[in-house]
């Protein structure tokens, strides 16, 4: 369109307007400083904006996608900035033989990877839907008679993360949740909510990962307290065992 047209014909005159002056007025040069370390000096503060520019680009990117989208982005710029440091250590001109070649491959392997891992992706039809804790709200489901499952996380809780990963990225279990309508809540506490801290001292923990499940048809039945680390089996048993299980 005539807009972009415009918008790139000025982006490139800004780029090449100090030649085009210089070209102009040569008499110009002679007030440039001359070359020397202080031009090091510069291309490495130069880097500072660029820095900038990517932690706007990543606040933008993170009102788009997932918390889990943006820890991939995340961790695909570490693996570019390694895969660049390894150029630069033994991949550059000058360096030859064995381990300018295999610098050459690993960095090329760390971009592909960096690729991989940051590539937007579609969120899995059948991915799990989380509602917010509270305690009203387990009542609430208590009284219908609904299965319930617990999960009192953080985002800075790797042990959380690994076990959401593992069970639910278990199609088995997600089936078995939309078959018998069991409802998942999550406890998030990231920034040290006073609510869940209160629950979690109810059951004498003050951690996470902490784990309830409340079975389908046992309102009255005491909830299953799950051990930290997790497999998809722990979970579905817990929901298929006939005892009441642990509770307060």
């Amino acid at each position: 369109t005539a807009q972009s047209f415009v918008v790139f014909t000025v982006i490139a005159l800004g780029l090449s307007l100090p030649y085009l002056l210089l070209s102009i007025f040569p008499q110009w040069i002679r007030v440039l400083p001359r070359p020397g370390a202080w031009m090091e000096t510069f291309k490495q503060l130069m880097a500072f904006p660029l820095y900038a520019t990517v932690g706007y680009l990543v606040w933008i990117l993170a009102g788009q996608v997932s918390a889990n989208g943006l820890l991939n982005a995340l961790l695909s710029l570490s693996l570019v900035g390694l895969a660049l440091w390894v150029y630069g250590r033994v991949g550059r001109p000058g360096v030859s033989g064995r381990r300018h070649r295999v610098a050459l491959l690993s960095g090329w392997v760390l971009f592909a990877l960096a690729l991989g891992l940051g590539w937007p992706r579609q969120p899995a039809p059948s991915a799990m839907v989380w509602q917010p804790w509270s305690a009203e709200r387990v009542a609430e489901l208590r009284q219908q008679g609904s299965g319930i499952y617990v999960d009192f996380t953080a985002r800075w809780c790797a042990t959380c993360q690994v076990n959401k990963k593992v069970v639910f990225g278990s199609p088995v279990v997600r089936k078995y949740f939309r078959d018998h309508h069991i409802v998942a809540l999550e406890a998030d506490w990231t920034n040290s909510n006073p609510r869940i801290t209160a629950e979690l001292a109810r059951w004498q923990r003050s951690a996470v990962p902490f784990n309830l499940v409340y079975r389908t048809g046992s309102p009255s039945a005491k909830p299953i307290v799950l051990p930290e680390l997790l497999t998809p089996q722990i979970v579905l048993d817990a929901f298929r065992k006939s005892s009441p299980g642990a509770g307060i």
